[in-house]
């Protein structure tokens, strides 16, 4: 795997990864980060990091950018991450798994021609989750040894509960389901550890190529990734000490009354649903 380091100096910052940096939502949360003042390592997929470049002259003064280009559906790509983590800054505050596949890599209309599932491959399936739960999870796993401060941060990019059960989005819907049921089971275990796990569900497509190049709305009717800053930017911070299991709604986002805007993530929240009669 390739890497790539801007020089500065260290010191105790909010040491932060953000996968799935190149683009998209992961561009925008990546650079606020630099501009919060955060260390941050990016990642991105192949071993390319060029694509990262732009990010570093967004980092604060004495704040410093190490570019990943790494598969993190295998082995070797979280193996890449971890040992960046490790040779560049011996710990870790922050985890934002924001990586991931959507409907438009089988076919770009498939808002107008929804994949139904007999047209969905077990491959097809096994990529979903591989990129979209797999990866994110035993990355996330890999890493925890590394937060080694008594506070930490896992933000994972989920998706509404409608794309979840929506008819044409099989592996998508399952997959992030999946994501979000991993997250919910995290933030159980890590519960008074100092270490959160929480969920952010943009609200709806968002101004992205994954939704863009499938998505017959006009631009101006998508979300700007900008949206989910402020709530990842305190998902991210001391601010948000002992919230976990949450999700927030990036277009509810309310900071006057943050606990409007904070459901538990995880099957739960179906609990009115016909299809679904969770426990607990």
């Amino acid at each position: 795997m390739k890497e790539q380091v801007s020089t500065s100096t260290q010191d105790d910052a909010t040491v932060a990864v953000v996968t799935g940096a190149a683009g998209g939502i992961g561009r925008v949360l990546a650079q606020a980060l630099l501009e919060a003042g955060c260390d941050v390592v990016a990642t991105s997929l192949g071993r390319d990091v060029a694509t990262l470049d732009p990010l570093v002259r967004f980092a604060a003064p004495g704040r410093r950018l190490v570019c990943v280009g790494a598969d993190l559906a295998t082995g070797e790509g979280r193996a890449a991450v971890v040992d960046a983590v490790r040779r560049q800054f011996g710990g870790l505050t922050c985890l934002i798994n924001n990586a991931g596949v959507g409907m438009s890599s089988i076919r770009a209309d498939y808002h107008d021609r929804p994949v139904g599932c007999r047209e969905v491959s077990a491959e097809t399936l096994r990529r979903f989750l591989d990129i979209n739960a797999h990866a994110p999870m035993a990355l996330t796993l890999a890493l925890l040894p590394f937060f080694t401060k008594c506070w930490g941060r896992i933000v994972a990019i989920g998706t509404s509960l409608n794309a979840m059960l929506r008819a044409g989005f099989l592996p998508y819907g399952m997959s992030k389901a999946a994501l979000e049921s991993g997250c919910a089971i995290l933030a159980r275990e890590l519960d008074g550890s100092g270490i959160t796990v929480n969920v952010i569900n943009p609200g709806g497509p968002v101004d992205t190529p994954m939704a863009v190049r499938g998505t017959p709305q006009d631009r101006h009717a998508l979300i700007p990734p900008r949206m989910l800053v402020p709530p990842v930017l305190w998902l991210a911070s001391r601010a948000a000490d002992g919230v976990s299991g949450k999700r927030i709604t990036a277009t509810r986002w309310n900071p006057a009354s943050i606990g409007e805007a904070l459901t538990p993530i995880g099957w739960p929240q179906l609990a009115g649903d016909s299809l679904w009669r969770p426990s607990d």
